[in-house]
């Protein structure tokens, strides 16, 4: 087999995996995960040796590989980053291999070197920004479910439990939320519903994936679920802002391309469509008021997705490297 790169996307629950070469994609397939700091280095040896196993199945040996681009969360870890690298060794990958956080795939996926913004909202949330060919970059949030990750799918959830119990004892006001966390969860009292939450085997995932309730038919009509919806509008919005006037600063014409990325984005409508009223409003209001400081920001869709922009990567590392 002629020499060929690999992409990798490490996602919250798996990996997307990409085989390419200078001019095409040769083969893409799925994989278990790769964030060693949720599944452990034995899962992520597992998921690697699955990935080489079915690569070889279909004729990519190790040895022809010219550069790997991984990018997943929790790869900032010291430990994951050496525990990878050396069980890709060990598998006969000896080429160049780059490693980096999901969302610089993300990134280079959909701008590639160009100057543009990123809102990421998935199970956490960040917003990036990137001008001068890559080699500036700008970020804000991003910094764990614990103290950020506004508007994110476990904000959403987190807020839709706390919603529910504050409905349970009359803080609010009656919610249809209540109905369908009984029903998803499988329980009928607010004192389940704790015991469910505050259960040691409990994850973020978890919480996170309540954050899909919002997309229920009606719910654009339920007034708490709207306040926790317009609770996230505003979150992502701030987001956007902070880099956008980072990048402002620097960038002397012109509009700035804005991606919307990530399972809230791309999956839930209202939250979209909220979203960009908001961004479309403000952009009206900045300029009537100043037409010295005009907020240009332009909606566009990725020039590609996060695996393409790993397999991308690797083949700088791969041209730098020879």
């Amino acid at each position: 087999m002629q020499g060929y790169y690999i992409g990798m996307d490490g996602g919250g629950t798996g990996t997307d995996v990409l085989v390419t070469d200078k001019g095409k994609d040769l083969l893409r397939i799925k994989a278990g995960g790769l964030n060693y700091n949720s599944f452990g280095p034995a899962k992520v040896e597992e998921t690697l040796i699955n990935i080489k196993d079915t690569l070889e199945e279909k004729g990519f040996a190790p040895g022809d590989c010219l550069a790997l681009g991984i990018g997943c969360a929790g790869i900032s870890n010291p430990d994951a980053q050496r525990f990878i690298k050396n069980t890709l060794s060990g598998m006969g990958y000896n080429c160049p291999a780059i490693l980096f956080g999901d969302q610089k795939a993300a990134m280079y996926g959909a701008f590639e070197r160009e100057d543009g913004i990123l809102l990421i909202s998935g199970t956490g949330s960040i917003c990036l920004g990137q001008m001068k060919q890559g080699s500036v970059e700008y970020r804000a949030g991003g910094f764990g479910h614990l103290i950020d990750d506004e508007g994110s799918a476990y904000a959403l959830g987190r807020d839709i439990l706390s919603a529910v119990v504050r409905a349970g004892d009359g803080r609010e006001k009656p919610t249809a939320l209540t109905e369908e966390v009984f029903k998803i969860l499988d329980i009928s009292s607010v004192s389940e519903l704790i015991g469910y939450v505050y259960a040691k085997e409990r994850t973020k995932k978890e919480t996170a994936s309540l954050a899909a309730l919002l997309s229920m038919p009606g719910m654009e009509h339920d007034q708490i679920a709207i306040q926790i919806i317009d609770r996230a509008v505003q979150g992502l919005t701030e987001l956007v802002y902070n880099v956008y006037g980072k990048m402002k600063a620097n960038k002397k014409s012109g509009s700035i391309p804005l991606v919307l990325h990530g399972s809230v984005l791309l999956k839930n409508e209202l939250i979209k469509k909220k979203l960009l009223e908001k961004l479309m409003a403000d952009i009206e209001k900045t300029n009537d008021f100043d037409s010295q400081e005009k907020l240009e920001l332009k909606l566009v869709s990725a020039k590609n997705d996060a695996v393409h922009g790993a397999a991308e990567l690797a083949k700088l590392l791969g041209t730098h490297s020879q």
